[in-house]
């Protein structure tokens, strides 16, 4: 039997701040934001699904993950707990991935690698560079040992991955996954309807008749976009967006629950809230005025959440 654990970094280290997005004071990696309709870690989790008897997804680095108060340890390290587990159950071999990056893994041939070798660990390599990816059998971990710090102290086998690897490491890197999925340069794919050859639609999106969509576009989930839009050359717009009157989008992403105003002209940006970011200029603004931009207000069931993934809301953070 084959398993599968995922874990899920909740907040990105202080030392790779520039990497992430933020929530408030907290910072939340690439791969947990919503992109074309659901985060990058819900469609690894969806992938393993399909070739893993059994897949887990856990958080690290949570809030009170490491907290300890008055002396008390916290609780043992969740991702180690769950390889124990697979060890009681008798699963032979476990893919172990940490989700900063989006990765396209073949596990099938990976198995196969992992199999011919000796070590008991695997780890994957993309570009002569590790990934966060293993595939270990249990019995090589030490028990109440924290996994992530085993597997870093082993040396593994090298298995080199030809598949496709985004490391997330950027707001472009960001654009960069969007641009792949239209034209098919991975298994990334929209999450809507195709209703037009490049057009893709979410449920409950709401078009008006004056706006035009321009192929490779997304609009996303319960999006209102008002008369007179142009969204155009590999834009998305997540969920529970609202472009209101007369705007052009272009090359840019709008991230879930914005409202962006009447007549405006965005182009090479990704903007979420009032917070907008300029790629081309390497700009970073906060608008103040909520006629132009800002979180836009929906309810609380509008939110879909999927396996420990938020739907939070975040502010932008520049490279």
């Amino acid at each position: 039997m084959l398993g599968a654990i995922i874990i899920q970094d909740q907040v990105v280290p202080a030392a790779n701040h520039r990497a992430a997005s933020t929530l408030g004071v907290r910072r939340v990696p690439w791969a947990a934001v919503e992109i074309l309709g659901k985060a990058p870690i819900a469609r690894i989790a969806e992938d393993l699904n399909s070739v893993c008897d059994s897949v887990s997804v856990i958080a690290e680095n949570t809030p009170d993950s490491d907290r300890r108060t008055q002396g008390l340890v916290s609780l043992a390290d969740p991702a180690a707990v769950h390889l124990a587990n697979y060890r009681r159950e008798g699963f032979r071999a476990v893919l172990i991935l940490r989700c900063g990056a989006y990765v396209e893994v073949d596990v099938h041939e990976m198995l196969a690698f992992h199999r011919k070798q000796d070590g008991g660990v695997t780890r994957a390599f993309s570009d002569d560079e590790p990934l966060d990816v293993w595939m270990v059998a249990p019995a090589a971990i030490p028990e109440h040992t924290p996994l992530l710090s085993a597997l870093l102290s082993v040396r593994p086998a090298v298995y080199v991955s030809e598949e496709y690897v985004n490391r997330l490491r950027s707001p472009r890197d960001l654009r960069r996954l969007v641009l792949d999925s239209f034209h098919a340069r991975c298994r990334f794919r929209p999450q809507g309807t195709e209703i037009k050859p490049g057009v893709w639609v979410g449920e409950g999106a709401q078009i008006d008749r004056c706006s035009r969509v321009v192929a490779p576009a997304f609009i996303g989930r319960n999006v209102r976009v008002s008369d007179e839009c142009l969204i155009t050359r590999g834009s998305n717009i997540e969920s529970n967006c609202h472009i209101d009157f007369g705007t052009a989008v272009e090359d840019s992403s709008i991230l879930s629950s914005t409202y962006v105003g009447i007549g405006l002209d965005l182009a090479y940006s990704i903007v979420q809230g009032r917070n907008l970011l300029n790629l081309r200029h390497n700009v970073l603004l906060e608008i103040t005025d909520p006629g132009v931009m800002r979180e836009n207000a929906v309810n609380a069931s509008a939110h879909k959440l999927w396996a420990g993934v938020g739907n939070e809301q975040m502010a932008l953070s520049f490279e």
